[in-house]
This record gives structure tokens, sequence and C-alpha cells, in this order.
């Protein structure tokens, strides 16, 4: 599974989707068990889709070592029973750093970051256990892959100034982007192309081809291998995104946008089905929206952004309040006190949870028991 990354150009709108903080105080002591409700009927073109029975909403508090003080955050999962994430060390004198954190069987294992990988965020995991991310100075971050305990950068073709992997799919081929600073004046910028390092070539790096032109970027991959492209025509600026593809070997195929959209973000694809959001002509107009294996853009009701979807339509993200749970269009539950990022294949949701007001993030698992 994969989750959203960063971006790698200051955007203030654009804000990291993976999140390290909330944004605003969320309200303190409310139980993170909740009850969900059960869905409605689905229209007959989703009847094959598996409902959601009511049911419980547990969570489980990963470990996190004892020397990570400022607690920690999954952001990733493999859908098999283990998480990926980070953990960090906040130091009494100010400032702080991230370790990254793999969960299996209830085992948290560190893997100690490159100084050139610092602040690093996961982004995906595959059944092996092999993560995925990008780390670095904004602006100037690097892909990375995990491998023997150890975290390595991913080939970047000559001339990169920045590269970001932001998915892995169980075959181990792995997409992302890559950059390269352009300067217009006074205004830098970066110009980004998606990328695939595929595992039948270990190594290497390939441009995905068969796009239109503008810039690109391969923000998730499927089991079977397509690619979800974000894409704006635009070389002249910073990337924002204004159509969506879905690339498979060579061949792209675009997205209907739902009325209205004038940017675009698509976060995760699983099966066929796409999250994301998209922004009206104010720029901070924020929906949530499901692509259906149809291509049908859906609405899930109450939804200002999705971040992540399953195999089985199953996506979370951010609603009026608090994060939220959808099952295609209908809303299952929301979580208070809680950072939802990734919405695994075996049903479970994973981010962070916190217990007060301004207290350190845990590394949560969410159960619809």
């Amino acid at each position: 599974m994969n989750t959203p990354e960063k971006s790698l150009t200051p955007d203030p709108r654009r804000a990291r989707r993976t999140r390290r903080a909330v944004t605003g105080p969320r309200v303190a002591g409310a139980a993170l068990a909740l009850l969900a409700t059960a869905l409605a009927p689905l229209p007959a073109a989703q009847a094959a889709a598996p409902r959601a029975a009511a049911c419980a909403w547990t969570a489980t508090v990963l470990p996190v070592p004892a020397d990570l003080n400022g607690g920690g955050v999954v952001t990733a999962a493999d859908s098999a029973g283990g998480h990926a994430g980070y953990g960090e060390f906040v130091s009494p004198w100010g400032g702080s750093d991230r370790t990254v954190l793999r969960w299996k069987n209830g085992v948290a294992t560190a893997y100690p970051v490159p100084a050139d990988l610092h602040d690093p965020e996961v982004t995906g995991v595959d059944r092996t256990g092999t993560m995925v991310g990008h780390g670095g100075p904004l602006g100037e971050e690097h892909a990375f892959r995990s491998r023997g305990g150890a975290l390595e950068r991913l080939p970047e073709p000559a001339g990169t100034t920045s590269s970001a992997a932001t998915g892995i799919n169980d075959a181990g081929d792995i997409v992302g982007h890559v950059g390269r600073k352009r300067t217009s004046g006074t205004y830098v910028y970066t110009v980004d192309q998606a990328v695939i390092w595929p595992a039948a070539a270990p190594g290497t790096v390939v441009a995905l081809t068969g796009l239109p032109a503008g810039q690109t970027r391969a923000t998730g991959i499927d089991q079977d291998g397509t690619v979800l492209v974000e894409h704006t025509p635009v070389t002249t600026d910073a990337f924002d995104g204004t159509a969506v593809h879905l690339w498979r070997a060579g061949t792209a195929r675009k997205l209907t946008l739902p009325s209205g959209t004038v940017t675009v973000r698509a976060a995760s694809i699983a099966a066929g089905r796409v999250a994301g959001t998209t922004y009206g002509r104010s720029g901070t107009e924020e929906r949530g929206v499901l692509w259906d294996t149809n291509g049908t853009p859906l609405r899930p009701e109450g939804s200002l952004s999705l971040l992540s979807v399953n195999r089985t339509g199953q996506s979370l993200g951010w609603t009026s309040g608090d994060d939220g749970v959808w099952q295609l269009d209908r809303r299952v539950t929301t979580l208070p006190n809680a950072g939802l990022n990734v919405s695994a294949d075996d049903g479970s949701v994973a981010g962070w949870s916190r217990t007060t007001t301004g207290g350190s993030h845990r590394p949560t698992v969410w159960r619809c028991r």
C-alpha cells in the first residue's frame, strides 16, 4: 500500500499528506473505540462491493523504542499485519530527529537514517517488508528504499536535484518522481517527471512514456502494475496537478474529473479504485473524490479529502472536525483524537492517536470488530 507524499516544492496549499501534526486542536478525552454506523444499501452499479457491518472500531497502540520520546506515526501498511512509519526524538533544547520504524508481530524495528535522508517519510511497504519513501531538505529530497536493515538512496537520472518514492507493489516495482530545479529571475522552482524503479531491472530508473507534455508525478502503483499519475501542462511554475491518469505499459488513460474541479491531488490506488482530493476556483474548496473501478468519480459523504483506499473501496481522510472512514461513498465512522494515513487491504486503518491535546503521537492501528 502506498501513502501520499509531501510536496518537493514549498506550497502552503499543498500540505503534507501524511501529517506529522494536526492542523488545529482536537477534542481531548474522547474514546478511541467507536460504534460505526451500518451502511445503507449501495446503488446497483456498486452492488458488487462489500458492505461494512455495524461494529466497534478498536485501537491498538504500537510500541516505540524507549529513546524515541516524541512518539511515532504509522504511514504505510503491508496488508499482511505489518506497518511502517517513523518515530521521533525530541531534544530538550529544541528540534527533533526522525527514525524510520517497521512494525511486525508487535515488534518495532528501527532503521538508522543517513544524514542526507533526514526527516524521512515512509510512503509504502510491500509484503516482504521493503519500505520506500523520501527524505532530506525540502526541495532537495531523495528517494530511498530499505534493504538489509538499512536505508539506501534510489538511483536518479543525471541532472536530477530531487526525487521521491511514493509507492511500491508486491512485485517490488517502485514509483515516484524526479525533479530538476529551474530559475526564473529570483524565483526557483522544480519541474517533476514521473518515474519507475522496476524490480526487473535493479539499479535503474525509467521515465514513464506515453503521458502528455508538461509535468508528471507518479503517486501510487497498483498490484497489477497500473501507475497513478498526476499531470499539469505547465513547466514554468511549481507543480499543481490539473489531471489524473492511469498508466500501464506505456499507455495512459485520463480519469474524468468532477464538475468544478480546477486542481486535483491523486493520493492512492488499489484494485482499480483511486482516492484523492479536488479543489475549486478559490483554491481552498476541498472535497474528497473516489474513482470507482469503472472510472466514475464518487463524492464520499462529508469528505473534505481522501488520502488512502484499499482493494475493497474502503477509504479514509478528513471530514469536518475529525478524520473519517468511508466504504465507497458512504461514511462508516469518524475517529476523534486521531490522524489516519493508510487504509490496509486487511480492513484496518492506521496512523496516530493521542490522549491529550498537544500530547505525543502514538502509532495506532484501528480494526472494525
